[in-house]
């Protein structure tokens, strides 16, 4: 079918407010307290401060990751649990509670991460098929051309696989293989509709980001210290939940409306 833009934002809308007190819940403790640990532990400022040398930026960046991946490993997976309870409390048909989206989140987690690093073992493997095909050619124009095209592929593949964690959590198809087969199928004769609405969308988000963060960013800069620190990183964390949840809800209006609400038996995975 196709897929009905205004339709699916409408849908997303109305999920959302209807759950909209759970998901405040949900939000706080699986997005803005993890957004909110990171900013304020490790605020980056030597990044911030090496960005204008790229040479300078890498090194930081590297020493960053290093003395920071446990943060980042906290923050991953709360909010890898977080999406998927989400996507089971708003995609399920049936009420769930919120210890059983919890739960359901949980038990969606690990094949979702593992669909995560099959997207990303394939996409290292084709760059490094590329890189020994230029070698061995010794042409940098073959290599530059065939990483646009692996380029291109990868952002069409990405946009066929942007239900995958609906997919996981709400049908429950603990299989990455077969879950980001379904996600392909189902996006299937609407790449150019789902990326068109996911970019506008995405693009206010960081419109509206933006200029909230330069005004917060400005008054922390003025007041200085712990106290500007906590300025900056607090409206951050609340634009950072509130946009992962908006993004959720879509995701989920959107596999809602591509699946009629069927089961996963009725309609082809291995298209």
């Amino acid at each position: 079918m196709k897929l009905d833009m205004s339709q699916a934002w409408n849908d997303a809308t109305a999920i959302a407010l209807a759950n909209k007190d759970v998901l405040g819940i949900i939000a706080a403790v699986f997005f803005f307290l993890p957004t909110l640990a990171l900013s304020v532990l490790a605020p980056g400022t030597e990044l911030e401060a090496a960005a204008a040398n790229p040479d300078q930026f890498q090194a930081a960046m590297i020493a960053y990751l290093t003395s920071n991946w446990p943060l980042f490993l906290i923050y991953v997976v709360a909010t890898t649990v977080g999406t998927m309870t989400v996507f089971a409390l708003l995609g399920k048909r049936q009420s769930v509670t919120v210890g059983e989206a919890i739960k359901a989140g949980l038990g969606a987690t690990l094949p979702y991460l593992g669909a995560t690093l099959l997207i990303g073992l394939a996409t290292v493997l084709a760059f490094g098929v590329i890189g020994a095909i230029s070698a061995a050619t010794g042409s940098a124009v073959i290599g530059s051309v065939l990483g646009i095209a692996l380029g291109i592929a990868l952002f069409i593949a990405m946009i066929r696989f942007i239900i995958v964690g609906p997919v996981i959590a709400v049908e429950d198809v603990n299989n990455p293989v077969a879950a980001l087969r379904r996600s392909w199928a189902l996006v299937k004769g609407n790449t150019r509709r789902v990326f068109g609405f996911i970019f506008l969308l995405i693009i206010a988000i960081i419109v509206v980001s933006a200029v909230i963060g330069m005004v917060f960013g400005l008054v922390a800069a003025l007041v200085g210290g712990d106290i500007g620190v906590w300025i900056e990183a607090v409206p951050a964390a609340i634009i950072s939940a509130v946009s992962s949840v908006l993004l959720l809800s879509v995701y989920t209006a959107i596999h809602r409306q591509l699946t009629h609400g069927l089961p996963t038996t009725d309609i082809e995975i291995f298209e």
